[in-house]
């Protein structure tokens, strides 16, 4: 599709891209014929569906069979088209927020409107499933919070026919882990109670503020789905009982839609009195709005009678193509997409960073002129206006006077509350390759939409410690933000991850003023 406006089909003028998916990409148009805005999907096909025409025809298929649903919770279809061999979905166009970027931006939500949303939802699934459709990819990034108080399940771009050849392909597997059915991770079969598993994940992140089971790797995540029981939720409430139906791991043993509706009903009437009375959360700051990773979850131990279960997991998915979108709308949290394979402060996630050498660290070496070392130490002197932080864990860094300062999970922030974020993470299981694990994060981000309007400025190593990369970036999110991530590794046993986030007006300022004096005077943990 080009970037300049098309006019498709004769009416469907593109305008703007509204954001990208692990199945395509949806820009905003205008329907010239109906004077009215619309939103335009292309369906991207993994290249194990592509299969030429066929694939085409089915695509085409399923989309109409999506567009058969009417429904006030369902995102209209408005029309389907081929062009230039790519399957195009003209949407209704919903002035709206996910549930993901609520969460993300506002926290997690009181139970009483959770359970209201839970009952909308539930709605359209109802509606999906009498039509002979399933969504395939419930999960918070696909519901819409709109503008005028709808609550939408939209994006049946992996949506099947019940009778669909599809359904029975073990050999791909699509949708979001961290919402995906266990009898979706482990047989590659799917039904209508897959989709309630679904709508009970999403549930749980939207009042816990996490999936049930986060973790830091997409195959740690699924390992934990094939082995362990969902993380309790300690938020719910008068939920607890319909996520814990909707949670149970045997299809034949979840419960269906009505006693879903009956217990969220229930706990509607319980909870009607106490939302009166609880206050609503503070939202956050501006410059905290879109910035931080989340805690990372802890991985528990595994139960070692359902080992092999796991392995059975892994092995399957090993030998695969598996396509798993991670689009933690807006960017990637605990609430969409497991944590990236490093260290990385890649804007909202966290894990481990990037690899592991044999040698021992050295001073790292000051990154700009402007920032001299110490003829005796090899870290420059303290500035005028620094303070020299020595976090708990070990490492050591200057850090502006007055910025605050938070935990969250492994993460450690500073925030100056006008924009400006550092963000410090570390793994003491480093990975070997810091720029190829970079290019696997953006990848994965990009597709999954994290990223509006971004524009790169550097992906290549860096001169620093034993290894390092940076990943720089501009995307547009409350005005267009500038990023640098840097993963580092200091050692066999030690890496870091650095997240630098400023209005793109004031990156150069902050770059030699703040960011450089940050990597110079960095000293790691001692092994």
């Amino acid at each position: 599709m080009p970037d300049a406006p098309t006019l498709l089909a004769g009416r469907y003028r593109l305008g703007d891209l509204l954001g990208r998916g692990g199945m395509g990409q949806v820009w905003r148009a205008h329907d010239e014929t109906l004077e009215r805005e619309v939103a335009v999907k292309q369906i991207d096909l993994p290249e194990e569906l592509a299969e030429g025409e066929a694939a085409t025809r089915r695509t085409l298929r399923e989309a109409r069979a999506a567009a058969r649903l009417s429904h006030p919770n369902v995102v209209q279809v408005y029309d389907v088209l081929s062009h230039d061999d790519q399957t195009l979905i003209v949407m209704e166009f919903v002035p709206s927020r996910s549930l993901r970027q609520v969460i993300v931006e506002d926290g997690p939500l009181d139970a009483y409107r959770v359970a209201r949303i839970g009952l909308d939802l539930l709605a359209a699934l109802q509606a999906a499933h009498r039509a002979g459709v399933q969504h395939r990819d419930v999960k918070p990034a696909n519901v819409l919070l709109a503008d005028d108080g709808r609550v939408l399940l939209t994006d049946f771009g992996i949506a099947v026919l019940d009778d669909d050849s599809l359904t029975s392909r073990s050999d791909v597997l699509i949708g979001s882990p961290l919402y995906m059915a266990p009898e979706r991770a482990r047989f590659g079969t799917s039904g209508p109670a897959a989709d309630l598993w679904g709508l009970g994940a999403t549930l749980y992140a939207a009042v816990e503020g996490h999936s049930p089971f986060q973790r830091t790797s997409t195959m740690a995540t699924l390992a934990a789905l094939a082995t362990e029981e969902p993380d309790p939720p300690t938020q719910a409430g008068a939920l607890t009982p319909v996520l814990d139906g909707l949670l149970r791991k045997d299809p034949a043993e979840r419960i269906g839609a009505e006693e879903a509706e009956r217990l969220l009903r229930e706990a509607i009437v319980d909870l009607e009195t106490a939302v009166a009375v609880v206050p609503k959360p503070r939202p956050p700051a501006d410059d905290e709005i879109q910035t931080d990773p989340p805690a990372v979850r802890d991985e528990r131990p595994l139960n070692r009678k359902l080992i092999p279960l796991a392995a059975a997991v892994v092995v399957l998915l090993a030998g695969l193509a598996v396509f798993l979108t991670t689009r933690q709308s807006s960017t990637p949290t605990a609430v969409e997409g497991p944590a990236p394979t490093q260290a990385t402060a890649a804007a909202p996630a966290t894990s481990a960073v990037t690899s592991a050498a044999p040698s021992t660290p050295s001073a790292a070496p000051s990154p700009s002129a402007s920032v001299s070392a110490s003829a005796t130490s090899g870290r420059p002197p303290l500035p005028a206006g620094f303070v020299d932080y020595t976090d708990k864990t070990g490492f050591s860094v200057y850090v502006p006077v007055g910025w605050t300062t938070s935990k969250e999970g492994s993460m450690r922030y500073w925030r100056d509350g006008k924009g400006h974020v550092l963000g410090i993470d570390q793994t003491d299981e480093p990975r070997s390759n810091p720029v190829a694990d970079w290019r696997s994060q953006r990848d994965a981000r990009l597709n999954g939409g994290d990223f509006p309007s971004y524009k790169e400025k550097k992906l290549a190593s860096v001169d620093y410690f034993v290894k390092a990369a940076d990943w720089e970036f501009t995307y547009n999110k409350n005005g267009t933000q500038h990023i640098n991530n840097r993963g580092v590794v200091t050692s066999a046993h030690q890496a870091y991850g650095f997240w630098f986030q400023t209005p793109d007006s004031d990156w150069a300022e902050y770059r030699k003023k703040v960011l450089d004096v940050v990597f110079a005077s960095f000293v790691p943990v001692k092994d």
